[in-house]
């Protein structure tokens, strides 16, 4: 007997588990007639399409389906629209929730919104950064009498405050007549995402009750500006406040720490993170491999990589990743082709990998080969960083005249990084050509950055320039430019050991230095014997002609 020829009725759609069920009932009604006669028949089927059965979030094929049925659908209602659009921002297509919303307003048979209606919009503008869009539907809102609803409140402020119109959101929340943690909620990571985490955390201080969701986005909003110290400050109050982690919790907890390179104190979280059983399967599982390969530890890394049975995108992009900054080129591309195999899709973060495995790894053919294959097999347009990585994969490589025409084509204005990219490369291969363009953008983009003016300052003396050497002095000191001091810093045995460059503060200075002085004779030693043996040739040319001349022949046909 099939699945369909056992049901008494169509109401145990609530009880099927599969989409291949819900297949079966939906062709059953339409033979029997029901599916047109009935408008309650059409409405839970599409329902128990987007009430994903596996997962808290709906699958895109299911979602797809539960539109096809939408479409053909005689009168829907604004329940059925309301549950379409919901599932579409649950599943990151705005724009399509936008549409569902329009073609409410607009079909010849139009369905009013209702307060269920608003706040799904509004997330789908906030999801778009569509400001406009967004003030339209609050003009809606304030022609109905839903413009008093404490949930479309919330959902107004929160889509102000995720376009970057602080001013509006704030000036809803203290027209608020009541206020729930949503509110405040709203406001505290509207600040954040800004960059204005002091505004952010007076708004969290003044809450009169605060939820995990609370201590989530003042946490996560130091980590994404870079203030991993206060978030572990605050990690350590939230500790206190009674309150269990979750997993977002312990994904900005572990991103800090990955900041920071505390691998003593990463160590201790991944212990908690076994204790009480969280699941490496989503995004905690890419941040720990993520942590440990940017704390040194790529070994580890690897171990928690391997260890995770599930393996998503995201996992596998943390280790290539983690493999190309240790230098680990080949394996490194040797895991993207694993990847690829296991029919896992890469997306534009994979490709960043990718790119800088083969700029570290001097791979210069096999990195011209990913970026075609990244927009001709995966149709991932290229952003900035992307060129970047290029960009620096030929400069490394002595290919500074290639790197320049990549600049000139490019479709995004290049930015501060590239241009210091290409002058550093042009030091280390003597193009005072290129140097003096690069030099001269960099000036434009940051008149104060004092590290183009030396680069170019060292790049006249090594070739002699002294008048350009002077000239390039004297304007260092017109505008009163310094370099800024290299900064770093390690932890051993669970202390960590900062540095700047020149140091004389550290108060195991002398055993530092003496053992740089002891390095240094080694390698002296070490360059004069080779020297003696034959292995180091040197003849009169120019560094200029020297380096040229040992970069093989480049074929820029993938570009």
């Amino acid at each position: 007997m099939s699945f369909i020829q056992s049901l008494p009725s169509l109401s145990v759609l609530s009880s099927c588990t599969t989409t291949q069920e819900i297949k079966q009932i939906h062709a059953q009604s339409i033979k029997t007639g029901l599916f047109h006669h009935n408008p309650s028949i059409p409405t839970k089927i599409t329902q128990s399409l987007c009430q994903s059965h596996h997962s808290s979030v709906p699958k895109s094929d299911e979602i797809d389906y539960a539109l096809s049925v939408f479409d053909r659908t005689a009168e829907p209602s604004s329940f059925l629209y309301n549950t379409l659009i919901r599932a579409h921002t649950q599943i990151h297509r705005p724009e399509q929730a936008f549409l569902l919303f329009y073609r409410m307003l607009c079909d010849p048979n139009p369905v009013l919104p209702d307060k269920f209606t608003f706040p799904f919009v509004l997330k789908s503008c906030a999801q778009l950064s569509a400001i406009e869009e967004g003030e339209q539907v609050h003009c809606f809102v304030l022609k109905t009498h839903f413009v008093s609803d404490l949930f479309v409140q919330n959902s107004l402020i929160y889509m102000y405050a995720r376009c970057g119109k602080i001013e509006n959101a704030r000036r809803l929340f203290d027209e608020m007549s009541r206020r729930n943690v949503v509110s405040w909620n709203s406001m505290i990571d509207g600040f954040a995402k800004t960059g204005d985490v002091d505004a952010s955390r007076a708004f969290f201080n003044e809450m009169p009750e605060k939820n995990i969701i609370s201590w989530n986005s003042m946490i996560s909003g130091y980590v994404q500006n870079s203030l991993s110290h206060e978030a572990l400050d605050l990690f350590l109050q939230f500790q206190s406040s009674g309150l269990r982690p979750d997993e977002s919790t312990l994904v900005s907890i572990v991103t800090a720490i990955s900041h920071l390179g505390l691998l003593g104190l990463g160590k201790r979280v991944h212990g908690y993170l076994i204790r009480h059983e969280f699941s490496l399967n989503g995004v905690l599982g890419a941040a720990l491999i993520d942590m440990y390969s940017k704390c040194g530890s790529i070994s580890t890394a690897s171990q928690v990589f391997e260890n995770i049975p599930n393996k998503n995108v995201g996992h596998w992009t943390s280790m290539i990743v983690g493999f190309a900054i240790h230098g680990y080129a080949e394996t490194s591309l040797q895991l993207f082709s694993l990847m690829q195999g296991w029919g896992v899709k890469p997306n534009s973060v994979t490709f960043l990998g990718v790119l800088i495995a083969c700029s570290h790894g001097g791979l210069v053919e096999e990195g011209l080969k990913h970026f075609s294959l990244m927009r001709r097999m995966y149709d991932i347009s290229p952003a900035i960083q992307h060129y970047g990585c290029l960009v620096d994969l030929l400069s490394r490589s002595g290919y500074l005249e290639e790197a320049m025409t990549v600049i000139e084509n490019l479709p995004l204005e290049p930015g501060f990084v590239i241009w210091a990219t290409l002058l550093a490369a042009c030091r280390n291969y003597g193009n005072i050509k290129i140097a003096e363009i690069a030099a001269q953008k960099l000036i434009e983009l940051a008149p104060n950055y004092g590290g183009c003016y030396v680069l170019l300052c060292n790049l006249y003396a090594s070739f002699g320039r002294w008048d350009d050497f002077s000239r390039m002095r004297r304007m260092m000191e017109e505008k009163g430019v310094e370099k800024v001091p290299g900064f770093s810093w390690i932890e051993v045995d669970g202390q960590v050991h900062e540095f700047v460059v020149d140091d004389k503060f550290h108060p195991k200075c002398r055993e530092i230095y003496n053992m740089l002085d002891e390095i240094d004779c080694k390698l002296r030693w070490a360059e004069y014997e080779s020297v003696v043996e034959g292995k180091l040739l040197r003849n009169n040319n120019t560094i200029e002609e020297e380096l040229s001349s040992s970069i093989p022949s480049l074929s820029m046909d993938y570009l």
